[in-house]
């Protein structure tokens, strides 16, 4: 009983948090024209990590890193593939906002595409808005971790379509790593919330950070 009493208030607070801050983002601090770098560019799971887990400080207690930016920001996608005006919710125009504010990352982890899948349906503008990223970051370590968005049975299809995605063009980018968090999470779905998104379970959190927590990038 201790236990639901719980799990139900964790998802209450995650819900209460979620619906206090729909347009809230997190981009930690970092020192500009220094390095080694590592940039973890994402959406609301991003975001979720720093704000209830530090996911920062466990990161630069690695000791690998100067700098380690955490840029996460709900509703944010890949890229647009049509104009759209908006920076924060691109990840191609958040890498070059912040490429022009001094940060040269030496190594990039992306953890974006679940708000892509919800919203396009092509396979063609998954590819594009890919490929559109993964120019912008240019030639250092990308370690992409694969889309797991299920919350209706149309979007869970989508995503396993972004990932095939991923995959197929990987052998064009020989510095590009991909994480199958798709995979992990199939195997353990009471990590994650009610939404069939977000982690909830604090084992998934820590699991989400421990996939890039040692990495070692050459």
């Amino acid at each position: 009983m201790k236990n639901k009493f719980s799990r139900a208030r964790r998802a209450l607070i995650l819900v209460v948090a979620v619906c206090l801050t729909v347009a809230a983002g997190i981009s930690t601090p970092f020192t500009p024209n220094t390095g080694p770098s590592i940039l973890i560019l994402g959406d609301s799971i991003t975001w979720g990590t720093e704000y209830f887990a530090k996911s920062q400080k466990l990161i630069v207690a690695d000791a690998q890193w100067t700098n380690v930016v955490i840029d996460g920001q709900y509703s944010r996608r890949v890229a647009f593939p049509t104009p759209n005006a908006s920076t924060k919710y691109s990840g191609v125009k958040t890498f070059k906002k912040l490429s022009a504010s001094g940060l040269k990352a030496d190594a990039v982890i992306v953890a974006l595409g679940s708000n892509d899948v919800a919203i396009e349906t092509k396979e063609s503008v998954y590819e594009l808005i890919i490929r559109d990223l993964l120019a912008t970051i240019g030639n250092v370590p990308v370690t992409w971790l694969t889309v797991n968005r299920r919350d209706t049975p149309e979007i869970a299809k989508r995503s396993v379509v972004f990932n095939q995605v991923l995959v197929r063009i990987a052998p064009e980018y020989p510095n590009l790593v991909i994480e199958d968090w798709y995979s992990k999470i199939a195997k353990r779905t009471k990590w994650m919330a009610w939404d069939k998104v977000h982690l909830l379970d604090f084992r998934g959190i820590s699991n989400w950070l421990n996939q890039f927590r040692n990495l070692r990038f050459a």
